[in-house]
């Protein structure tokens, strides 16, 4: 384990040089301490495909800190003992304590979406959305962030994603237009939205698809769509957990792209060119 007061080889070679680095060094720099623990099983192609800079940045940067390749940067942390893999003396710590019992209870929430999932209505629902013409996102009170976030990561993939706040627009978006396939997904948690259930029967008497991310204790989405995916939220908390949501709305992203594979790369592979023509980085 890394001692907790003692620095590390790695940590006291990069203070040497710390304020003289480029953007890229000081990147890998981050990632390398945050990571330092694991290094053991990484390759120099690796780190630069994790850290998003090229092989030869690593190379060099790693020359630049006195070691002779990833394999010297290794054997210095395994001599230190700063290279063995985190997890069980870790947990051993924390299992005990108010966090430790936040972090079992979080990824036991996490882990049961594998049975939301499972669920055959789960591909019917990825289906619905990856063949809609177009789809329209809302979230009310404080999961709004989540899905306006989730939103912009589906809209990378699928060319017709956007936004729907009512208290914006009157629901001006769902005025007869000319046809096609139109999807909502609902994400709302208690206490729920008053207009949250208003806004899924006009969906569904417009004769749109309509599938809801909500909590487990939602009783009337499911009268209205199959489409009813639960997220436990609830873990003791001083406030709900946000973290199974946020699971759940990646691998709706996730299994969208899944469905036409070549697509969403062509997709993501245009996408920087955009955001280097808006020198936004």
């Amino acid at each position: 384990m890394i001692d907790p007061v003692l620095p590390s080889p790695l940590s006291l070679r990069l203070q040497a040089i710390e304020g003289r680095m480029t953007k890229s060094e000081a990147v890998l720099a981050q990632w390398l301490l945050r990571n330092a623990p694991t290094l053991g099983l990484e390759t120099g192609a690796t780190i630069a495909q994790k850290t998003g800079v090229s092989e030869i940045t690593v190379s060099r940067f790693l020359r630049r800190l006195g070691y002779r390749g990833i394999t010297a940067l290794k054997q210095d942390l395994r001599t230190s003992g700063a290279a063995q893999l985190p997890g069980g003396d870790l947990y051993l710590r924390l299992e005990n304590g108010e966090l430790g019992t936040q972090i079992r209870r979080d990824a036991e929430a996490v882990l049961a979406l594998a049975e939301q999932i499972a669920r055959p209505e789960w591909e019917e629902a990825i289906g619905a959305i990856f063949a809609a013409d177009e789809v329209f996102v809302t979230g009310f009170q404080s999961v709004k962030g989540a899905a306006e976030d989730f939103c912009r990561r589906l809209a990378i993939i699928h060319d017709r994603a956007r936004f729907l706040a009512a208290h914006d627009s009157g629901l001006a978006e769902w005025l007869p237009a000319n046809g096609g396939r139109r999807c909502l997904i609902l994400i709302d948690t208690v206490p729920y939205a008053r207009e949250a259930e208003t806004m899924l029967r006009l969906a569904v008497a417009s004769g749109m698809t309509a599938v809801v991310v909500t909590e487990e204790l939602n009783t009337w989405a499911a009268k209205h769509t199959p489409w009813v995916f639960f997220v436990v939220n609830r873990v003791e908390t001083y406030i709900e957990s946000s973290g199974p949501l946020t699971s759940m709305l990646s691998l709706i992203v996730s299994a969208v792209a899944a469905r036409d594979e070549a697509k969403a790369r062509a997709r993501l592979e245009a996408w920087p060119a955009m955001l280097r023509a808006l020198d936004l980085f």
